[in-house]
């Protein structure tokens, strides 16, 4: 099955895949990642890696690119997942090659953290998760859960939060950051004196990195866009038992090939994860 993820605009005319966890940190380990992903895109296209941030960057045309997914039932449940993701780049393939075979540019793990598509110079105003999360927004999610969770949903009016592959997520969203800690604080005074979870009443600050996966929450693929210094931007996770497939990474050789494809006369930049090599049991 194909699904439409995006349609992106990318006025610095450079587009980033790269892996959610780390990508933040690219300006902390030499260069940003806007600088980086420019120079590879003027040279047609190139992985990066620094320490544990990876990104492949491509050039992109002046119109809106469309992003999808061939997906296929997943390795540990029967529920749709990502196989491969496609982002037309809105160039006629001789830009991108002489030739008329695929373009190697090398390969990506599946990050845990999730996986971003965008506009280079929009990722360098990212806010991730580390080292400590800050609200892009001024507004902060409560959730409540762990031991004790139902009970604490009844006492203090928690709400069931909007979420295709969890349907016990409960709490508030869009809290003012120094309300969601109050709140928070006061439900885990009330959670130990009663010998539930500690740390039952969890405060999610919205980065960047928090409002792509709350967006990814509502589609059954894990997928959603949110908005990042002015341009859209695609984030792609994977659902937790999904995640058992990828969780040893690169280091023990799970990373996925990524090329440029001639599909149709327009080149394509493609990232392809083949099925397991043997049946997951």
């Amino acid at each position: 099955m194909t699904a439409t993820l995006a349609h992106l605009l990318v006025p610095s005319r450079a587009i980033v895949l790269a892996c959610g966890g780390f990508l933040d940190q690219w300006r902390a380990l030499g260069e940003p990642l806007s600088v980086r992903s420019l120079r590879a895109a003027q040279a047609g296209g190139a992985h990066l890696r620094a320490w544990l941030a990876e990104a492949v960057a491509v050039p992109a045309g002046p119109g809106k690119l469309t992003v999808t997914a061939q997906t296929r039932p997943g390795a540990f449940e029967a529920a749709e997942t990502i196989a491969s993701i496609d982002v037309d780049l809105d160039l006629p393939w001789p830009v991108v090659s002489a030739g008329s075979a695929p373009v190697a540019l090398g390969d990506l793990p599946v990050d845990p953290c999730g996986m971003v598509i965008g506009d280079a110079v929009a990722l360098d105003s990212w806010v991730g998760f580390l080292p400590a999360a800050r609200s892009v927004d001024g507004l902060a999610d409560l959730r409540i859960s762990g031991r004790g969770e139902e009970e604490a949903w009844l006492r203090y009016g928690a709400r069931p939060l909007p979420a295709v592959r969890d349907r016990r997520l409960h709490g508030w969203l869009d809290l003012p950051v120094a309300v969601a800690f109050e709140r928070a604080a006061e439900i885990n005074e009330w959670a130990v004196a009663h010998g539930h979870a500690a740390h039952l009443a969890y405060v999610e600050p919205h980065s960047h990195h928090h409002l792509a996966m709350r967006a990814g929450r509502l589609d059954p693929l894990g997928t959603g866009v949110i908005e990042v210094a002015g341009c859209g931007i695609v984030w792609a996770g994977w659902s937790p038992s999904e995640l058992r497939r990828f969780t040893p990474g690169r280091a023990f050789g799970q990373a996925y090939p990524v090329t440029l494809e001639n599909v149709e006369g327009r080149a394509t930049l493609r990232w392809t994860i083949p099925p397991a090599a043997t049946p997951i049991v």
